[in-house]
């Protein structure tokens, strides 16, 4: 455990160094650029005054384009020596540190980060507004993944940002639902709710503090499809012991049964609902939808 400690001591040290390195550098590189952009301003400018004193005007109008287009190229900078380097240097001890070979399995936190996330480059993963607007039902749990970037469009690779998520009814505006926010440790975070009722609703996503782009996302929630059964554990228990009670999981028990029975071939293993056979309680009805597809009631 020692030596793992040691070890990670090291890695941080040499993060740090590099950084040092690379941004000591990044400033003389900006420096050389300064300088000869500095010999070029002056030589431009003494050049711009000897025509001044001894041209006349027709010779001034002939040069007075070159000049200026000598002048812009003095004011242009480098701009890829400024990208190289961020000024952000951060350690953040509540991070995982990936594994290294004298870890043995052991964990250990800290690590030293140069990005620094931009709410702007920040974004759910797919969701379309077609997605959006299909697919949310009422009181079934939805999940969306936010992926953080950093001022270079780059995915962050750590947590520890402060992401908040503001969700509200487009017509009770004063209520709002929760939204739980899970960090994912890789840059990414988990957002989920489950809406209560049907509407629209519109999606607020803060990260430090600030909006995101696309911001508000508009949600619509869709009633589900009703259920013409019951949700039991088996057609034997929810009819007393009625031999024409059916059920569409595909279960018969024996002995002139038509329905299901606990621990006989073909039941679910849990409760479940008799008109579709679907385990989850707060679902569409999948039968009741191919029934009236093929034009039949239920």
């Amino acid at each position: 455990y020692v030596a793992a400690l040691e070890e990670h001591r090291r890695a941080l040290l040499r993060q740090i160094a590099d950084v040092r390195q690379a941004k000591t550098e990044m400033l003389m590189a900006q420096k050389g650029d300064l300088e000869q952009r500095s010999q070029n301003a002056r030589a431009a400018i003494d050049f711009a005054e000897e025509i001044i004193n001894e041209g006349n005007e027709i010779e001034n109008l002939v040069f007075v384009s070159i000049l200026l287009k000598r002048f812009e190229q003095c004011l242009r900078s480098n701009r890829s020596l400024d990208c190289r380097v961020t000024d952000t240097l951060e350690f953040l001890p509540e991070e995982r540190t990936p594994c290294v070979r004298l870890q043995n399995r052991i964990p250990l936190y800290g690590v030293v980060t140069t990005q620094k996330v931009d709410p702007r480059n920040c974004s759910l993963d797919n969701c379309s507004e077609s997605a959006l607007a299909q697919g949310l039902k009422v009181h079934r749990r939805v999940e969306m993944t936010l992926v953080t970037k950093d001022y270079e469009g780059k995915p962050m690779t750590h947590g520890g940002i402060l992401v908040g998520g503001d969700l509200r009814y487009r017509d009770e505006e004063n209520r709002p639902v929760t939204v739980a926010v899970t960090d994912s440790r890789d840059g990414t975070y988990q957002l989920s709710f489950m809406p209560e009722r049907a509407g629209v609703m519109a999606l607020m996503i803060s990260v430090d503090g600030k909006l995101i782009e696309d911001c508000p996302y508009v949600l619509r929630i869709h009633n589900l499809r009703p259920h013409r059964g019951v949700y039991h554990c088996c057609s034997f228990c929810s009819s007393n012991g009625s031999k024409y009670a059916t059920c569409a999981c595909g279960s018969v028990m024996p002995g002139g049964y038509r329905g299901c029975g606990h621990g006989h071939e073909g039941h679910p293993g849990q409760r479940h609902w008799s008109c579709c056979g679907s385990v989850q309680e707060h679902s569409d009805c999948a039968g009741a939808w191919k029934k009236a597809g093929k034009g039949g009631g239920v």
